[in-house]
Protein backbone atom coordinates (compact mmCIF):
# COMPACT_ATOMS: atom_id res chain seq x y z
CA UNK A 1 0.00 0.00 0.00
CA UNK A 2 2.82 2.28 0.62
CA UNK A 3 4.30 2.36 -2.93
CA UNK A 4 0.89 3.16 -4.41
CA UNK A 5 -0.08 6.32 -1.51
CA UNK A 6 3.42 7.35 -2.44
CA UNK A 7 4.15 7.00 -5.87
CA UNK A 8 8.09 8.01 -5.31
CA UNK A 9 9.33 5.20 -3.43
CA UNK A 10 8.60 2.53 -6.23
CA UNK A 11 11.69 4.65 -7.85
CA UNK A 12 13.77 4.79 -4.71
CA UNK A 13 16.77 2.15 -3.76
CA UNK A 14 14.61 1.00 -0.72
CA UNK A 15 11.45 0.07 -2.22
CA UNK A 16 11.86 -3.47 -0.98
CA UNK A 17 13.00 -2.47 2.04
CA UNK A 18 9.32 -0.69 2.69
CA UNK A 19 7.49 -3.71 0.95
CA UNK A 20 9.29 -5.81 3.62
CA UNK A 21 8.02 -3.02 6.37
CA UNK A 22 4.46 -3.08 5.16
CA UNK A 23 4.47 -6.67 5.07
CA UNK A 24 5.29 -6.74 8.76
CA UNK A 25 3.39 -4.22 10.28
CA UNK A 26 0.65 -6.11 8.35
CA UNK A 27 1.40 -9.34 9.88
CA UNK A 28 2.31 -7.95 13.56
CA UNK A 29 -1.04 -6.11 13.55
CA UNK A 30 -3.09 -9.22 12.65
CA UNK A 31 -0.62 -11.53 15.27
CA UNK A 32 -1.61 -8.74 18.17
CA UNK A 33 -5.18 -8.57 17.14
CA UNK A 34 -5.12 -12.58 17.08
CA UNK A 35 -3.44 -12.59 20.47
CA UNK A 36 -5.69 -10.26 22.34
CA UNK A 37 -9.27 -11.77 20.60
CA UNK A 38 -8.44 -15.25 21.30
CA UNK A 39 -5.99 -15.25 24.40
CA UNK A 40 -7.00 -12.16 26.45
CA UNK A 41 -10.66 -12.16 25.39
CA UNK A 42 -13.21 -11.14 28.63
CA UNK A 43 -10.34 -11.67 31.15
CA UNK A 44 -7.60 -9.34 32.75
CA UNK A 45 -4.68 -8.40 30.33
CA UNK A 46 -1.80 -10.36 31.24
CA UNK A 47 1.73 -8.91 31.96
CA UNK A 48 3.24 -10.28 28.93
CA UNK A 49 0.25 -9.16 26.63
CA UNK A 50 0.91 -5.74 27.86
CA UNK A 51 4.59 -6.32 27.13
CA UNK A 52 3.26 -7.45 23.48
CA UNK A 53 1.40 -4.12 22.56
CA UNK A 54 4.40 -2.22 24.38
CA UNK A 55 7.35 -3.49 22.09
CA UNK A 56 5.01 -3.71 19.00
CA UNK A 57 3.92 0.15 19.75
CA UNK A 58 7.62 0.48 20.15
CA UNK A 59 8.42 -0.90 16.96
CA UNK A 60 5.89 1.06 14.74
CA UNK A 61 7.69 4.50 16.17
CA UNK A 62 10.75 2.99 14.67
CA UNK A 63 9.35 2.50 11.11
CA UNK A 64 8.10 5.46 10.74
CA UNK A 65 11.24 6.71 11.88
CA UNK A 66 12.81 5.06 9.81
CA UNK A 67 10.99 5.40 6.78
CA UNK A 68 12.36 9.21 5.53
CA UNK A 69 15.05 8.85 6.92
CA UNK A 70 16.69 5.63 5.54
CA UNK A 71 15.38 6.99 1.74
CA UNK A 72 16.56 10.61 2.30
CA UNK A 73 18.97 10.38 5.50
CA UNK A 74 17.63 14.00 6.81
CA UNK A 75 16.36 13.96 9.88
CA UNK A 76 14.74 17.28 9.35
CA UNK A 77 12.14 14.91 7.52
CA UNK A 78 12.23 12.13 9.58
CA UNK A 79 11.04 14.21 12.30
CA UNK A 80 7.67 14.23 10.06
CA UNK A 81 6.84 10.67 10.24
CA UNK A 82 8.09 10.38 13.72
CA UNK A 83 5.30 12.65 14.95
CA UNK A 84 3.06 10.66 13.17
CA UNK A 85 4.13 7.58 14.87
CA UNK A 86 3.74 8.90 17.92
CA UNK A 87 0.55 10.13 17.41
CA UNK A 88 -0.84 7.22 15.56
CA UNK A 89 0.22 5.07 18.77
CA UNK A 90 -1.24 7.79 21.15
CA UNK A 91 -4.33 7.45 19.64
CA UNK A 92 -4.75 3.72 18.77
CA UNK A 93 -2.66 1.91 22.06
CA UNK A 94 -4.25 1.92 25.40
CA UNK A 95 -0.91 3.07 27.86
CA UNK A 96 -1.00 3.12 31.49
CA UNK A 97 0.73 5.89 33.42
CA UNK A 98 4.52 3.75 33.83
CA UNK A 99 4.05 2.21 30.59
CA UNK A 100 3.72 5.58 28.37
CA UNK A 101 6.59 6.63 30.20
CA UNK A 102 8.61 3.43 29.59
CA UNK A 103 7.76 3.82 25.66
CA UNK A 104 8.65 7.54 25.41
CA UNK A 105 12.40 6.61 27.19
CA UNK A 106 12.95 3.78 24.70
CA UNK A 107 11.81 6.17 21.62
CA UNK A 108 14.37 8.50 22.98
CA UNK A 109 17.29 6.20 23.44
CA UNK A 110 16.43 4.90 20.10
CA UNK A 111 16.08 8.18 18.40
CA UNK A 112 19.67 9.14 19.85
CA UNK A 113 21.21 6.85 18.44
CA UNK A 114 20.07 6.99 15.09
CA UNK A 115 21.37 10.57 15.16
CA UNK A 116 24.70 9.04 16.45
CA UNK A 117 25.04 7.91 13.24
CA UNK A 118 23.71 10.07 11.22
CA UNK A 119 26.78 12.11 10.39
CA UNK A 120 25.44 15.43 11.00
CA UNK A 121 26.93 18.18 12.99
CA UNK A 122 26.52 18.62 17.05
CA UNK A 123 24.58 21.69 16.71
CA UNK A 124 22.08 19.62 14.32
CA UNK A 125 21.85 16.77 16.78
CA UNK A 126 21.31 19.34 19.59
CA UNK A 127 18.54 20.95 17.63
CA UNK A 128 16.47 17.35 16.77
CA UNK A 129 17.10 16.39 20.37
CA UNK A 130 14.96 19.79 21.36
CA UNK A 131 12.40 18.99 18.84
CA UNK A 132 12.45 15.44 19.50
CA UNK A 133 11.22 16.19 23.62
CA UNK A 134 8.58 18.99 22.55
CA UNK A 135 7.12 16.28 20.15
CA UNK A 136 7.71 13.10 22.73
CA UNK A 137 6.01 16.00 25.23
CA UNK A 138 2.91 15.94 22.82
CA UNK A 139 3.26 12.42 22.80
CA UNK A 140 3.10 11.80 26.61
CA UNK A 141 -0.15 14.46 26.86
CA UNK A 142 -1.68 13.11 23.92
CA UNK A 143 -1.55 9.76 25.25
CA UNK A 144 -2.96 10.51 28.86
CA UNK A 145 -5.71 12.38 27.54
CA UNK A 146 -6.32 9.63 25.07
CA UNK A 147 -5.92 6.56 27.94
CA UNK A 148 -8.55 8.80 30.61
CA UNK A 149 -10.55 9.49 27.61
CA UNK A 150 -11.29 5.87 27.37
CA UNK A 151 -11.66 4.65 30.58
CA UNK A 152 -14.26 7.57 31.21
CA UNK A 153 -16.45 5.94 28.23
CA UNK A 154 -15.13 2.38 29.51
CA UNK A 155 -16.53 3.28 32.85
CA UNK A 156 -20.00 4.80 30.98
CA UNK A 157 -20.53 1.93 29.66
CA UNK A 158 -20.47 -0.41 32.81
CA UNK A 159 -22.39 2.09 34.37
CA UNK A 160 -24.92 1.92 31.55
CA UNK A 161 -24.88 -2.01 31.39
CA UNK A 162 -25.27 -2.19 35.33
CA UNK A 163 -28.15 0.06 35.19
CA UNK A 164 -29.49 -2.18 31.93
CA UNK A 165 -29.29 -5.14 34.26
CA UNK A 166 -30.70 -3.36 37.03
CA UNK A 167 -33.82 -2.58 34.72
CA UNK A 168 -34.23 -5.87 33.53
CA UNK A 169 -34.32 -7.56 37.14
CA UNK A 170 -36.81 -4.83 37.79
CA UNK A 171 -38.74 -5.59 34.44
CA UNK A 172 -38.63 -9.50 35.55
CA UNK A 173 -39.70 -8.78 38.96
CA UNK A 174 -42.66 -6.86 37.98
CA UNK A 175 -43.58 -10.16 35.65
CA UNK A 176 -43.34 -12.41 38.84
CA UNK A 177 -45.34 -10.09 40.99
CA UNK A 178 -48.10 -10.22 38.67
CA UNK A 179 -47.63 -13.80 37.45
CA UNK A 180 -48.12 -14.48 41.35
CA UNK A 181 -51.21 -12.08 41.70
CA UNK A 182 -52.54 -13.89 38.99
CA UNK A 183 -52.10 -16.82 40.35
CA UNK A 184 -52.80 -16.51 43.87
CA UNK A 185 -56.24 -13.59 43.53
CA UNK A 186 -57.39 -16.09 40.77
CA UNK A 187 -58.46 -18.66 42.97
CA UNK A 188 -60.26 -16.60 45.63
CA UNK A 189 -62.04 -14.72 43.11
CA UNK A 190 -62.96 -17.63 41.13
CA UNK A 191 -64.50 -19.00 44.82
CA UNK A 192 -66.18 -15.74 45.25
CA UNK A 193 -68.07 -15.79 41.70
CA UNK A 194 -68.71 -19.40 41.99
CA UNK A 195 -70.33 -19.28 45.58
CA UNK A 196 -71.91 -16.35 44.59
CA UNK A 197 -73.76 -17.85 41.61
CA UNK A 198 -75.26 -20.13 44.04
CA UNK A 199 -75.94 -17.99 46.32
CA UNK A 200 -78.52 -16.37 43.15
CA UNK A 201 -80.06 -19.71 42.80
CA UNK A 202 -81.80 -19.05 45.89
CA UNK A 203 -81.91 -23.20 46.54
CA UNK A 204 -79.29 -23.05 49.61
CA UNK A 205 -80.44 -23.63 53.21
CA UNK A 206 -79.69 -20.96 56.08
CA UNK A 207 -77.01 -22.92 56.97
CA UNK A 208 -75.44 -23.68 53.78
CA UNK A 209 -75.92 -19.79 53.35
CA UNK A 210 -74.11 -18.87 56.25
CA UNK A 211 -71.18 -21.80 55.01
CA UNK A 212 -70.47 -20.03 51.55
CA UNK A 213 -70.64 -16.55 53.51
CA UNK A 214 -67.72 -17.93 55.53
CA UNK A 215 -65.54 -19.31 52.40
CA UNK A 216 -66.65 -15.79 50.78
CA UNK A 217 -64.35 -14.01 53.72
CA UNK A 218 -61.45 -16.18 54.14
CA UNK A 219 -61.39 -15.78 50.32
CA UNK A 220 -61.34 -12.17 50.65
CA UNK A 221 -59.25 -11.98 53.95
CA UNK A 222 -56.37 -14.44 51.50
CA UNK A 223 -56.57 -12.06 48.74
CA UNK A 224 -56.10 -8.56 51.01
CA UNK A 225 -53.13 -10.58 52.98
CA UNK A 226 -51.50 -10.89 48.95
CA UNK A 227 -52.09 -7.29 48.13
CA UNK A 228 -50.84 -6.31 51.73
CA UNK A 229 -47.63 -8.15 51.69
CA UNK A 230 -46.85 -7.08 48.34
CA UNK A 231 -47.84 -3.14 49.10
CA UNK A 232 -45.42 -3.60 52.40
CA UNK A 233 -42.31 -5.39 50.37
CA UNK A 234 -42.81 -2.67 47.81
CA UNK A 235 -42.50 0.43 50.41
CA UNK A 236 -39.61 -1.18 51.87
CA UNK A 237 -37.48 -1.92 49.13
CA UNK A 238 -38.48 2.02 48.35
CA UNK A 239 -36.61 3.08 51.79
CA UNK A 240 -32.45 3.55 51.63
CA UNK A 241 -32.80 4.19 55.71
CA UNK A 242 -34.75 3.15 58.77
CA UNK A 243 -34.99 4.81 61.61
CA UNK A 244 -33.45 2.86 64.79
CA UNK A 245 -33.44 3.69 67.96
CA UNK A 246 -31.45 1.85 71.56
CA UNK A 247 -33.65 -0.61 72.53
CA UNK A 248 -33.80 -3.52 75.39
CA UNK A 249 -34.03 -7.05 73.20
CA UNK A 250 -34.79 -9.02 76.26
CA UNK A 251 -37.41 -6.70 77.25
CA UNK A 252 -38.78 -6.82 73.60
CA UNK A 253 -38.27 -11.09 73.38
CA UNK A 254 -40.41 -11.22 76.44
CA UNK A 255 -43.22 -8.87 75.13
CA UNK A 256 -43.23 -10.84 71.61
CA UNK A 257 -43.13 -14.27 73.78
CA UNK A 258 -46.22 -13.10 76.16
CA UNK A 259 -48.30 -12.26 72.64
CA UNK A 260 -47.76 -15.00 70.69
CA UNK A 261 -48.66 -17.17 73.73
CA UNK A 262 -52.14 -15.48 73.98
CA UNK A 263 -53.08 -16.15 69.88
CA UNK A 264 -51.53 -20.47 70.86
CA UNK A 265 -53.92 -20.63 73.66
CA UNK A 266 -51.66 -23.89 74.54
CA UNK A 267 -51.63 -25.55 71.26
CA UNK A 268 -47.98 -24.82 71.06
CA UNK A 269 -44.86 -25.05 73.91
CA UNK A 270 -43.57 -21.66 73.53
CA UNK A 271 -39.82 -21.50 75.36
CA UNK A 272 -37.82 -18.23 75.70
CA UNK A 273 -34.16 -18.49 77.09
CA UNK A 274 -32.52 -15.32 77.62
CA UNK A 275 -28.82 -14.09 79.41
CA UNK A 276 -29.36 -13.07 82.78
CA UNK A 277 -27.82 -9.17 81.81
CA UNK A 278 -30.02 -7.26 79.27
CA UNK A 279 -29.10 -7.11 75.59
CA UNK A 280 -28.84 -4.06 73.91
CA UNK A 281 -29.68 -3.88 69.78
CA UNK A 282 -30.49 -0.60 67.50
CA UNK A 283 -33.66 -1.92 66.50
CA UNK A 284 -36.65 -0.19 64.75
CA UNK A 285 -39.68 -1.62 67.23
CA UNK A 286 -42.23 -2.03 64.15
CA UNK A 287 -39.95 -3.57 61.93
CA UNK A 288 -38.83 -6.26 64.59
CA UNK A 289 -42.18 -7.15 65.48
CA UNK A 290 -43.09 -7.69 61.34
CA UNK A 291 -39.60 -10.41 61.83
CA UNK A 292 -40.64 -11.84 64.98
CA UNK A 293 -43.97 -12.79 63.61
CA UNK A 294 -42.94 -13.69 60.39
CA UNK A 295 -40.72 -16.23 61.53
CA UNK A 296 -43.04 -17.19 64.24
CA UNK A 297 -45.83 -17.54 62.09
CA UNK A 298 -44.01 -19.68 60.04
CA UNK A 299 -42.86 -22.31 63.11
CA UNK A 300 -46.54 -22.34 63.85
CA UNK A 301 -47.41 -23.34 60.30
CA UNK A 302 -45.25 -26.43 60.12
CA UNK A 303 -45.59 -27.37 63.67
CA UNK A 304 -47.58 -30.11 64.75
CA UNK A 305 -50.18 -29.84 67.97
CA UNK A 306 -47.82 -29.43 71.36
CA UNK A 307 -44.65 -29.12 69.54
CA UNK A 308 -41.94 -26.86 70.66
CA UNK A 309 -40.86 -23.73 69.50
CA UNK A 310 -37.69 -22.04 71.11
CA UNK A 311 -36.93 -18.24 71.13
CA UNK A 312 -33.07 -17.55 71.95
CA UNK A 313 -30.62 -15.13 72.49
CA UNK A 314 -27.37 -14.19 73.58
CA UNK A 315 -24.45 -12.02 73.07
CA UNK A 316 -20.92 -13.42 71.51
CA UNK A 317 -17.98 -9.86 71.06
CA UNK A 318 -19.69 -7.44 69.53
CA UNK A 319 -22.67 -9.41 67.87
CA UNK A 320 -26.17 -10.34 68.78
CA UNK A 321 -27.40 -13.90 68.21
CA UNK A 322 -30.78 -14.49 67.95
CA UNK A 323 -32.47 -18.42 66.80
CA UNK A 324 -35.79 -19.14 66.50
CA UNK A 325 -36.39 -22.92 65.92
CA UNK A 326 -39.23 -25.89 65.96
CA UNK A 327 -39.10 -29.29 66.30
CA UNK A 328 -41.72 -29.38 62.82
CA UNK A 329 -41.52 -30.95 59.82
CA UNK A 330 -38.25 -29.34 58.44
CA UNK A 331 -37.57 -27.80 54.95
CA UNK A 332 -36.61 -30.45 52.36
CA UNK A 333 -32.93 -29.81 51.01
CA UNK A 334 -33.98 -28.51 47.09
CA UNK A 335 -35.93 -25.52 48.91
CA UNK A 336 -33.30 -24.49 51.41
CA UNK A 337 -31.59 -22.66 48.76
CA UNK A 338 -34.63 -20.67 47.20
CA UNK A 339 -36.55 -19.83 50.94
CA UNK A 340 -35.05 -16.03 50.69
CA UNK A 341 -36.25 -15.79 47.14
CA UNK A 342 -39.30 -13.55 46.35
CA UNK A 343 -42.40 -15.54 45.88
CA UNK A 344 -40.36 -18.69 46.47
CA UNK A 345 -40.97 -21.84 44.53
CA UNK A 346 -39.97 -23.49 48.40
CA UNK A 347 -44.00 -21.62 49.35
CA UNK A 348 -45.60 -25.06 50.83
CA UNK A 349 -48.79 -25.22 53.06
CA UNK A 350 -48.96 -25.33 56.74
CA UNK A 351 -50.01 -28.59 58.66
CA UNK A 352 -53.52 -27.54 58.58
CA UNK A 353 -53.51 -26.33 55.20
CA UNK A 354 -52.54 -22.48 55.52
CA UNK A 355 -51.79 -20.94 52.26
CA UNK A 356 -48.19 -19.09 51.50
CA UNK A 357 -47.52 -16.10 49.24
CA UNK A 358 -43.90 -16.53 49.00
CA UNK A 359 -43.08 -13.01 50.78
CA UNK A 360 -42.92 -13.71 54.51
CA UNK A 361 -39.44 -14.60 54.58
CA UNK A 362 -38.22 -12.54 51.75
CA UNK A 363 -39.58 -9.42 53.86
CA UNK A 364 -37.79 -10.85 56.95
CA UNK A 365 -34.11 -10.97 55.24
CA UNK A 366 -35.26 -7.52 53.80
CA UNK A 367 -35.78 -6.19 57.32
CA UNK A 368 -33.17 -7.89 59.14
CA UNK A 369 -30.46 -6.16 56.62
CA UNK A 370 -32.09 -2.76 56.71
CA UNK A 371 -30.68 -3.68 60.43
CA UNK A 372 -27.31 -4.01 60.08
CA UNK A 373 -27.80 -7.75 60.29
CA UNK A 374 -27.77 -10.84 58.44
CA UNK A 375 -30.37 -14.16 58.42
CA UNK A 376 -29.57 -17.69 57.60
CA UNK A 377 -31.69 -21.07 58.23
CA UNK A 378 -30.58 -24.67 59.52
CA UNK A 379 -33.02 -27.52 59.18
CA UNK A 380 -33.85 -30.81 58.90
CA UNK A 381 -36.67 -32.77 57.75
CA UNK A 382 -38.23 -34.30 60.50
CA UNK A 383 -35.89 -32.80 63.02
CA UNK A 384 -37.47 -29.21 62.63
CA UNK A 385 -35.80 -25.67 61.48
CA UNK A 386 -33.94 -22.82 63.06
CA UNK A 387 -33.79 -19.67 61.76
CA UNK A 388 -30.18 -18.01 62.96
CA UNK A 389 -30.05 -13.64 62.82
CA UNK A 390 -27.01 -11.56 63.95
CA UNK A 391 -27.26 -8.31 64.74
CA UNK A 392 -24.54 -5.71 65.78
CA UNK A 393 -24.69 -4.86 69.64
CA UNK A 394 -25.93 -1.23 70.85
CA UNK A 395 -23.51 0.53 72.93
Amino acid sequence: MLPLLFPMLSHTAHADFYRGLNIFLALASALVLAVEQFAFSGKPRLPYSQLLCLWYGFLFILCCLGMTYIAQSNPKNTLTMYLLGLVTVAFLWDFEYFEALALAALTTVAFSVILLFSGISTEQILLNHCISFVIMTCFYVLSRVMYSYKVANFLQLQEIEARKLEIQKISQAKSEILGVVAHDLRSPFNNIEMIATLLQKGTASKEQEQQYLNLILTSCQSSRETINEILYLAREEQRDYIPLEKVNLTTLLQEVRDEWETQLQGTRDLKLSLPPTPLYANLNKERFHRIMNNLLSNAVKFTPHNGEIMIQARQTDKKLLLDIADKGIGIPEKFRGQLFDRFSKARRRGLKGEKSNGLGLSICRQLVEQHGGSIEVESEERLGTTFHIVLPVAF
